[in-house]
């Protein structure tokens, strides 16, 4: 996703790859099916590729600052544990139930598995990064197909695959699963288009785009129509501007993880969260009084935070998380917290400005995506999900198979062997 990792690709083209182009073509395969049938299973996906990856993993200096960054978070989050008011007793932990609650530990974990995933895959040979990026692309279309047709006909589809599973469920819930799939697909995007337009197949970008903006509106999936919006205004700032266009970016990137609080005490002071709540439906409704909640608590530890997981014992002024990142992290952890995350997602978008300098298409497809992934963190999910960490990684891997398809060489999918 960042210009430093050229001169890799250029040496993994020198090599041969296969055990890490059939890494690669699996999580291209399975990235799909599990957008659609069961995203909780990015987590153990990108566990399992990291796992698969190891054979493959070479440890570059470009990889040493973002896993640094992520370290120290780690190590800053585990250390809130002492005063966190969710704090556990290691004494009483039994079984595996109560060691899968461990937050910290988990995000240790994470680290090592989803970022062995991401390192190793980026050095996947040039051949064997194309047949997983078509994979890729191909699937996400017919993705976003499927998760259309099934929004339009009230999850049908989804119902009769339960039924075949015995498992029946509630055409409600069953439309909640299918919206699930519209995350996925507004952070694919960038990078299949990239892949599709390089694969001279172009009419299928705007089927992939229809699908998702369809399957958004019926699913009521705001943050993603959000994310596809914020994703396309950012992609023309960065391909018409190009290195300026990306030096923007760093700063729009960096606002949120600095100003969140000050901007919710702001509107609350000014009366704008009030005539917002006047306006909004509901579920924005009750994200406001969420935001304002937290904001307000966040004046009361600011530096050090609540401690990791505190979001989850304020009852139900804060169901479970904030749905949003930048106000979680620093109700949790702190100005150092989210000054820490803040670094490590302006390293991403300062590796937007470095790749800007060797193509515009490229670094427009790693901001969008980046955008997409903040514009949905700040709207929906809590930031120590497993999933949507796992998916974020696998945007990462997407950018990065992307990058690797320069020419359109070949068009289909007969060519998945060899695996070099």
């Amino acid at each position: 996703m960042t210009a430093a990792s050229i001169s890799e690709s250029s040496e993994g083209a020198t090599r041969r790859t296969p055990w890490l182009s059939g890494v690669a073509i699996f999580v291209a395969v399975m990235t799909p099916l599990l957008a659609y049938l069961a995203p909780l299973g990015f987590a153990p996906l990108l566990a399992l590729a990291g796992l698969l990856a190891l054979p493959g993993l070479r440890l570059t200096r470009a990889a040493a600052p973002p896993l640094l960054i992520l370290v120290a978070i780690a190590l800053w989050a585990a250390a809130s544990m002492s005063w966190s008011p969710l704090a556990i007793d290691v004494s009483k932990l039994k079984g595996y139930g109560d060691i899968e609650s461990l937050t910290a530990l988990k995000l240790f974990l994470q680290l090592a598995t989803y970022g062995a995933a991401v390192v190793a895959l980026r050095g996947v040979s040039d051949p064997g990064a194309r047949r997983a990026a078509t994979v890729l692309a191909y699937g996400a279309v017919a993705l976003a197909g499927v998760a259309a047709l099934d929004s339009l006909t009230g999850a049908a589809i989804y119902q009769t695959l339960h039924q075949v599973t015995g498992e029946a469920i509630r055409p409600d819930l069953a439309m909640v699963k299918v919206s699930l799939s519209t995350y996925a697909l507004a952070l694919l995007f960038w990078p299949a288009a990239l892949i599709l337009s390089r694969l001279w197949r172009r009419g299928l970008i705007w089927l992939m785009a229809v699908g998702t903006i369809v399957t958004s509106v019926i699913c009521s999936s705001d943050a993603c129509l959000g994310a596809l919006a914020a994703g396309g205004v950012v992609w023309l700032l960065v391909y018409f501007a190009r290195q300026t266009g990306a030096k923007v970016l760093v700063g729009l990137v960096a606002a949120p993880f600095v100003l969140a609080p000050l901007v919710v005490l702001v509107a609350v002071q000014t009366g704008t969260i009030a005539w917002l709540h006047r306006m909004v439906p509901a579920s924005w409704d009750a994200r406001l009084n969420i935001w304002t909640f937290a904001a307000d608590h966040i004046q009361r530890h600011p530096f050090r935070g609540w401690g990791l997981d505190a979001s989850r014992t304020f009852g139900p002024a804060i169901p479970l998380h904030t749905h949003n990142a930048q106000l979680q992290l620093w109700l949790e952890l702190g100005a150092i917290g989210a000054a820490l995350a803040g670094v490590f997602f302006c390293w991403l978008a300062y590796g937007v400005v470095r790749l800007s300098q060797r193509s515009r298409a490229e670094a427009a497809m790693a901001a969008a995506a980046l955008v997409s992934y903040l514009v949905i963190g700040g709207l929906s999910f809590g930031v120590w999900q497993e999933w949507w960490l796992g998916l974020g990684a696998m945007t990462l891997i997407a950018c990065g198979l992307a990058r690797a398809v320069a020419q359109p060489q070949w068009t289909g999918l007969d060519e998945l062997t060899p695996l070099a």
